[in-house]
């Protein structure tokens, strides 16, 4: 939890990858951040440590223990895996299958317009910049007349990564694609299931693993969730007067805490009335997002505290953070 000043008045921290001067870190459009400082976790397995400092430099960490709680108090983003786990879509997962970060002369990344397929292509952009190779996308068609569609699919894929170079292969299964690769190709792909390149990973597909001779990378994403985004907690005490609070906070809509909990929230207007008397004279009822929810349901609170922080809180009620939005 992140601690609260003993005086009432929320301080911003670090701002990990916040927006200039404000402690919170910048969502755009909804929930599609752009940003370098990727927070990166492993766990113990085959190639998690290589594959993680692959993504994310040599400051990644490794976590034990509960994936969610540990996730969330890393606030991380990537987490680096020996195996999909199930009933998890906390953060973006990335899995190595047989990864030799020594054999790798490219990343590959095939999409094909699935869930994960974003996260395939951004995914081998940067472990090709950490590795030092080339990077390329592929879209796999099944024959001629999808060859358009595969293109479309590049495209989009690729406004978001202008640098990434892309083609399409004309292919009859995930295998076949591995088979056209240089010997030192790293293949990233999305989870199973989805696109037909990837549900084409059973049968003779399963030679997947021995032909693709630098190995595979497994990516599943998750939707953008608080606690990637979030800045220290902006609050106030509820015995503060209300013009103390007025001088020291510009924010329209206010979080109210007493002893690290969110109790309630106090509006500009309220504290104009009130005048010298205590916050408290003033609150309102509390209205918080909960610190692993999705930003689409932090936008629900959107009416109400607009460009202000809102209020980020755990299961128990305290008040961990604040989360700005800005417009769409």
């Amino acid at each position: 939890m992140i601690p609260l000043t003993e005086d009432g008045v929320g301080v911003y921290g670090d701002g990990r990858g916040c927006t200039p001067g404000t402690g919170h870190r910048d969502v755009v459009n909804g929930g599609a951040p752009r940003r370098d400082d990727l927070k990166v976790v492993w766990t113990r397995g085959k190639g998690c440590l290589e594959l993680a400092e692959a993504l994310g430099g040599a400051d990644v960490d490794r976590i034990q223990g509960d994936l969610a709680e540990s996730c969330i108090a890393e606030r991380a983003d990537v987490l680096v895996t020996k195996r999909l786990p199930s009933d998890f879509d906390l953060i973006n997962v990335v899995v190595p299958v047989d990864f030799d970060a020594d054999k790798v002369t490219s990343v590959v990344a095939t999409v094909a317009g699935g869930p994960h397929s974003a996260l395939a292509a951004e995914t081998a952009a940067r472990m090709a910049t950490h590795l030092g190779v080339e990077a390329e996308m592929l879209s796999a068609a099944r024959s001629d007349d999808e060859i358009d569609s595969a293109h479309e699919i590049l495209e989009q894929i690729g406004a978001q990564l202008p640098d990434l170079s892309r083609r399409v292969v004309v292919v009859d299964g995930i295998s076949r694609l591995v088979e056209d690769l240089d010997d030192g190709a790293l293949l990233v792909l999305g989870a199973p299931g989805g696109s037909w390149i990837n549900r084409s990973r059973t049968g003779p597909g399963a030679r997947l693993r021995r032909t693709a001779q630098a190995g595979v990378v497994v990516v599943r994403s998750a939707p953008d969730r608080v606690f990637r985004f979030m800045g220290d907690p902006v609050y106030v005490a509820p015995l503060r007067q209300a013009d103390d609070t007025l001088r020291m906070h510009r924010e329209n809509t206010l979080a109210v805490a007493d002893g690290g909990r969110l109790i309630g929230l106090v509006r500009r207007e309220g504290l104009l009335r009130a005048g010298g008397d205590p916050v408290a004279s003033v609150m309102e009822e509390a209205l918080s997002v909960r610190v692993d929810e999705t930003i689409h349901q932090a936008r629900e609170l959107e009416p109400t505290f607009g460009p202000d922080p809102i209020p980020v809180t755990d299961h128990e009620e305290h008040l961990v953070g604040g989360l700005s939005l800005p417009r769409v």
